[in-house]
């Protein structure tokens, strides 16, 4: 059972359960955790043994390297050049490596969202091409679309990997357009924020894959929430009624969102917080069972006085411009739709971040400082 549906149980009796004072990244799946670590440290293994010298010294750095470990962004990568070696240069056997290091982290959830970003990129780079065809050649949106459109790939993805995965600390991480996933092993424990997925178009609009919908239902948790809650409660939780541009937690911006705002967890009544635990289930679902656990009991402990959730923009219009927060020692959510090509906000930025523990840095004992990137 996790922990919000624990706390929504004693809610209903009005008991309040005391913080644990087991540190809140201690695991009790140990043996699970450590099959997990063993799978991960394999197939990592496998994928560097397909490499060659040369591409090995590319993939490869320290996990003490701040720069290229947090040199990741959502913008294409023409606009924010990526480190490591990009699937486009990798052989068919590399690729098959690489796509099993993948799956070994995440769960199956978590996997089927990183390779829809991929493809996704490949549907962008055709709708795009679409619309340069349908432009007059004196309009100026054709050269910047002409200069822009390489970038949409599904084989524009990075790797790199962090120190030797036979040590007992090591990561990797992979990055391109609108995706960066960050696994760090510390001493046999899982960490895997910063998590980030985004979408353009979020709801495919025309073509063959026309309906088809990515990141949807951290919206729709979201949307369940905030539509339960009451006027005092909305009062609360809702920061303003336009999103601020300066809010989202993206690259650079992690240590601006020290003090939580929007309505505490412990204010929710019990259905409120199984709607919101369906909101945090979705994106610590993204990870493998063994990290999910790890970073739930985290925030479990940390407590429902701790944990708040945010609202900028409408309440009432799915299509409109809003964004949503999950915000507590242990987690950081956001989720805000941005302006898409058709005028509207058909395009959506989504992360997962732990201001506790972001790139396993408390275990590491290492501060990675964050270049600033859109």
């Amino acid at each position: 059972m996790s922990f919000l549906k624990v706390f929504a149980t004693l809610a209903s009796i009005a008991i309040l359960a005391p913080v644990s004072a087991i540190n809140a990244h201690d695991s009790t799946e140990h043996t699970l955790e450590a099959a997990r670590v063993d799978a991960m440290q394999e197939t990592t293994l496998g994928f560097l043994a397909t490499l060659t010298d040369e591409q090995r010294a590319i993939v490869m750095a320290s996990l003490e390297d701040s720069t290229t470990r947090t040199n990741w962004s959502n913008l294409p990568v023409s606009m924010a050049p990526r480190s490591g070696m990009a699937v486009a240069e990798m052989t068919v056997a590399q690729r098959r490596a690489f796509h099993a290091m993948l799956a070994s982290a995440f769960s199956s959830q978590g996997y089927l969202k990183t390779t829809t970003s991929f493809w996704h990129e490949d549907v962008l780079q055709e709708i795009v091409a679409n619309m340069i065809a349908a432009m007059p050649d004196g309009d100026p949106r054709k050269a910047r679309s002409l200069a822009i459109i390489e970038n949409y790939d599904s084989e524009k993805f990075f790797v790199s990997v962090f120190s030797d995965p036979n040590s007992k600390d090591w990561g990797w991480t992979v990055t391109g357009h609108h995706y960066a996933a960050n696994f760090t092993v510390a001493d046999g424990k899982i960490a895997f924020m910063p998590l980030f997925l985004g979408a353009n178009p979020q709801i495919v609009p025309e073509g063959r894959y026309a309906g088809w919908r990515i990141l949807q239902h951290e919206a729709d948790r979201a949307f369940a929430l905030i539509k339960s809650l009451e006027t005092s409660q909305l009062q609360a939780a809702v920061v303003s009624d336009a999103v601020d541009d300066d809010v989202f937690a993206g690259p650079g911006n992690s240590g601006a969102l020290d003090e939580p705002v929007g309505i505490r967890a412990s204010s929710l009544d019990p259905l409120q917080l199984r709607l919101l635990n369906g909101v945090i289930d979705e994106y610590l679902g993204d990870a493998s069972d063994e990290a999910a656990a790890r970073q739930s009991q985290a925030i479990e402990d940390d407590g429902l006085d701790t944990l708040y959730f945010a609202w900028w923009g409408p309440t009432d219009n799915p299509a409109a411009r809003y964004m949503f927060r999950v915000h507590g020692p242990s987690i950081l959510i956001d989720y805000v739709r941005e302006r898409s090509a058709d005028g509207g906000y058909n395009h959506v930025h989504s992360i997962a971040r732990d201001p506790s523990n972001d790139y396993g840095a408390e275990w590491l004992k290492i501060h990675y400082e964050e270049a600033h990137r859109e």
